[in-house]
């Protein structure tokens, strides 16, 4: 099983239901690279943004320990390759694990900022919690 393959068709699954959800909330297409959050949207903006986080994370979270290359031989060189490719994938402060996170980081302060938007906006805990499926983050 090609793991890089798998991982990369089900991030490119959630990309794509992410931008059809951005499409959904922007009325139209996101190509311009604009959407504006407004009082109508906001709480379905944060729902659609922490979906794919939590989405994400849970995939990677899964996938880790397929992530893991085991040395195809005794020799130094397969030694030296496995550890390099797990550098790179797992362990660096920048692998490829490591910059997921971030993102999923990223994404997870996106919904935190929408959170304060509705408190801005008038929502209240119970609809705030209400829109994001019960989970309240702030």
């Amino acid at each position: 099983m090609d793991i890089g393959a798998s991982l990369g068709g089900t991030v490119s699954a959630i990309a794509g239901a992410a931008f059809d959800a951005a499409r959904a909330i922007m009325g139209g297409s996101p190509a311009s690279g604009r959407f504006v959050v407004n009082h109508d949207n906001v709480l379905a903006a944060a729902k659609i943004i922490q979906t794919q986080a939590d989405s994400l994370g849970d995939l990677v979270r899964d996938a880790r320990g397929d992530l893991r290359v085991d040395q195809p031989g005794e020799d130094i060189v397969s030694t030296k390759v496995a550890e390099a490719w797990n550098d790179l994938l797992l362990i660096n402060d920048d692998s490829y694990v490591a910059r997921i996170g971030d993102y999923v980081a990223g994404l997870n302060n996106l919904v935190q900022q929408l959170i304060d938007s509705a408190k801005a906006y008038g929502y209240n805990e119970q609809d705030i919690a209400a829109a994001l499926g019960g989970e309240q983050r702030a």
